[in-house]
């Protein structure tokens, strides 16, 4: 796309809503997540909308709240030492995979755009006052209602569906603004949790509540749309351990998923479905053979895995067929653990490892865990989910989303001024 002239008038009025209400910047910035898609070339630099908006954020919140900024991260860094130190060690291994990759610009662009601007996201957010993050994750519901309500329309009338998925109505599947299926799920599926969040944060309805409850059956039904597999059971684990979660509906939880496995392998009819969450069907059978020639890789390069966006270059020698059918090797291995360490090394997964289980047991064991807690973690969960098929950390939107879940689990996650509400809302649900 040609850098023209509404893009100048666009990033000039997003520069002064930055500074004026840099609130409402933030907002803005969460809903246009997909905008990454819109792709610039400034000079030699390759750049995007998103990134733009991104760079006008942070340097302009920089320079009005370094000093609110700087004493809050000396508080959260001492307050936790051990997950700061993981994510040192996490920039640290993705700054040398820069120098192992084959290709050391594209590498630097990755780099940017799927690791350092991420979390210095990350790190403004929790360096600011809640003021400014608190209607946040509406924002990521109304981004998520925008895509999902593109995806339905794209089903009806094929709309902007690359030519590939709609050519073939057996396999039809809507790609949003993403073009690719897969887009749709792993962008929706964490949110929906965070869509239940919000419907409990308050207890009567208005323009916040309102947008949650248009967002879940309009997710659900543009993830089906997409047929994408992973997310959708992503949002049933998600229904699940909220439900589990819940001491009234937990015995029915547990006897209707039992109960639903029975169904899955016992009825004829289910074995469609059966065969394609075994992997048996033929996009789990390539996922299966991009799964194993990546091991393999890894079996001769453990340390240094194959550097940031060489993974295509350097899986070529080990590239196999799939059940006699030569498959294309794809940008990264379908695998959320298995692409950070192809990309960073081992020490970036030990590093990613660790973050996550620091979230895990700063949340479950180290507090009091709330309802408020378990949701946003349950978020984390659903991502973690669609990651085991897919690569959601390595996408410039998803990236970013990622961060932020880390972000509500550290920060939001410990507020505890709602908690009688949500409690509230969780008695009166069930009595409803």
């Amino acid at each position: 796309m040609e850098f023209n002239i509404l893009t100048i008038i666009y990033l000039i009025f997003f520069s002064v809503l930055v500074w004026r209400r840099f609130d409402y910047a933030l907002f803005l910035f969460l809903v246009l997540l997909p905008s990454y898609v819109l792709r610039f070339q400034i000079g030699p630099l390759p750049t995007t909308l998103l990134e733009l908006q991104f760079a006008l954020i942070f340097i302009i919140g920089i320079v009005r709240f370094h000093q609110q900024i700087f004493n809050q991260l000396k508080h959260y860094f001492k307050k936790y030492f051990y997950f700061f130190l993981f994510l040192l060690l996490f920039i640290t291994a993705s700054t040398i995979s820069i120098f192992t990759s084959a290709d050391i610009t594209r590498a630097l662009g990755e780099w940017k755009a799927f690791f350092i601007e991420p979390i210095l996201f990350f790190l403004l957010l929790l360096g600011l006052d809640k003021k400014y993050s608190k209607k946040l994750i509406t924002a990521l519901l109304i981004s998520g209602l925008l895509t999902s309500i593109l995806a339905i329309y794209q089903h009806f009338t094929g709309f902007m569906v690359p030519y590939a998925f709609w050519t073939n109505q057996s396999t039809y599947r809507v790609t949003a603004w993403y073009g690719f299926p897969n887009g749709v799920g792993l962008f929706l599926a964490p949110l929906f949790a965070l869509a239940i969040y919000n419907i409990f944060k308050y207890k009567k309805i208005n323009w916040q509540t309102t947008i949650a409850i248009l967002f879940i059956p309009t997710s659900i039904l543009a993830i089906f749309f997409a047929k994408s597999t992973g997310a959708l059971i992503a949002v049933a684990g998600t229904i699940f351990l909220l439900l589990f979660f819940y001491k009234k509906t937990r015995i029915v939880t547990v006897f209707l998923t039992i109960l639903a496995f029975v169904l899955l392998f016992s009825l004829p009819q289910l074995a469609s479905v059966k065969t394609e969450l075994t992997m048996q069907d033929r996009s789990g059978q390539i996922r299966l053979g991009i799964w194993r020639e990546t091991l393999t890789f890894l079996k001769d390069h453990p340390i240094a895995g194959s550097g940031l966006a060489s993974y295509s270059l350097r899986i070529v020698p080990y590239h196999q067929k799939v059940n006699g059918e030569n498959i294309e090797i794809f940008h990264h291995p379908h695998n959320i653990f298995l692409t950070i360490w192809i990309n960073t090394g081992i020490l970036g997964l030990l590093a990613f490892l660790g973050i996550l289980l620091n979230i895990f047991y700063t949340n479950i064991f180290k507090k009091k865990l709330t309802a408020q807690n378990y949701i946003v973690l349950v978020s984390l969960i659903s991502l973690l989910i669609t990651g085991l098929v897919d690569s959601p950390i390595i996408k410039n939107d998803m990236s970013i989303l990622f961060w932020f879940i880390i972000f509500l689990n550290i920060k939001e996650g410990y507020d505890r001024k709602i908690q009688g509400q949500i409690q509230d809302s969780l008695s009166t649900i069930t009595r409803l």
